[in-house]
Parts: C-alpha cells; sequence; structure tokens
C-alpha cells in the first residue's frame, strides 16, 4: 500500500517537460542500499488549443480531442471564476464535448482526464462573449515506474545510459540492463 501512494504521489508530480528520473530512498542496511525510479516521458505529445471568441451562441462550447484527433470522454473540466474564486467541474460527454455559460470576468479552465496530461488556460470573457474551445490533450507518462536498486550512489551520466538500456529493452527484457554486480533494474506498474 505504501509503494501505491508512493507512486500515485510521483505521477500527481511529473509534467510533461523532460525525462524524469530521482533518488528515492537510501538504506545502508540493504544489499543494494541506493534505489532511484524512473518512467518515460511521452515528449512529443504536448497539449495544444485554438480559442474563438463567438458573439452568436448563448453558450460556450468546449471540445476535447487527442493528438489523433480521437474524442475524449467523461474528462473532468474544472472552470474557475478568477475574480469571484468560484469552481464549477463539468464533464465532456461521450463526442468529447461540453457546453457551459460564462458570464463577463476572468477565467481559467483545467482539464484532467486519465491518460492525458493536464491543461491549464486562463482567458477574459468580455460583454456578451461566449467562445468556442477546441484542445488537444497531450499524452501523460506512461504508467509504468522503473527501480535501480544499486550498490553505490551512481553519476547521472550512468543513470541516463541505464535509462536509454531500458528504453531499448522493455519490450524484451530489462534485465539486460542490470549489472548484477554494481545494479539491478525492476519494473512498477
Amino acid at each position: 500500500m505504501k509503494q501505491i501512494i508512493i507512486i500515485l504521489t510521483i505521477f500527481s508530480s511529473l509534467n510533461c517537460f523532460g525525462q524524469k528520473w530521482h533518488l528515492n530512498k537510501v538504506d545502508e542496511n540493504e544489499k543494494y542500499p541506493y534505489e532511484y525510479w524512473f518512467q518515460f516521458e511521452n515528449l512529443k505529445n504536448t497539449c495544444s488549443y485554438q480559442l474563438f471568441k463567438n458573439f452568436k451562441d448563448q453558450n460556450s462550447l468546449i471540445e476535447l480531442f487527442d493528438n489523433q484527433n480521437r474524442k475524449v470522454n467523461s474528462s473532468i473540466i474544472k472552470v474557475i471564476n478568477i475574480e469571484k474564486g468560484i469552481e464549477t467541474e463539468i464533464y465532456s460527454d461521450f463526442d468529447g464535448k461540453t457546453k457551459f455559460k460564462f458570464e463577463r470576468g476572468k477565467y481559467r479552465i483545467k482539464v484532467e482526464s486519465y491518460g492525458y496530461d493536464n491543461f491549464t488556460l486562463e482567458f477574459e470573457i468580455k460583454k456578451d462573449e461566449q467562445i468556442k474551445l477546441k484542445i488537444k490533450l497531450g499524452l501523460a507518462p506512461e504508467v509504468e515506474v522503473y527501480q535501480i536498486d544499486s550498490k553505490a550512489k551512481l553519476k547521472e551520466i550512468d543513470i541516463i545510459e541505464i535509462i536509454e538500456c531500458v528504453r531499448k529493452n522493455r519490450t524484451e527484457n530489462i534485465n539486460d540492463c542490470s549489472d548484477w554486480g554494481n545494479y539491478i533494474i525492476s519494473m512498477h506498474i
């Protein structure tokens, strides 16, 4: 249970800007006292959006897609009125769409959807305005977390070499990346 909480904490703290690794713990009583964790990022899949002002419709339209233009449904969309401090949660429907009526003011939208990077956008609504917002969600970090258990503290260059070895061998056998006399590699899901 403790590892699950740690893994969930790691997932919530990661963003999509660069390969993440860190020294998780040092326990001198273990055969391999140094424990490093890393996971692979989806750097080529970043979030993007298109925002259009609309004066004709009474409601705003928010649409969610992934980077392959597939609809993203059942996602939480938080609409925050920055000036009033009011937060409203809405959800995308089966077609990845939702409608919302904005009043005049400054807003922040946050989108959270499993498997995708979180998205945040701030904008202002003026009198009689609504918006059409098309959001493309980038892929979140991969689910698998890899662990390096090492007998000695590793240099950053050594960790990067191990990560590259795992990247190349993870579909076959990540044990090929272990140096059993110095460090071993394992995977958490």
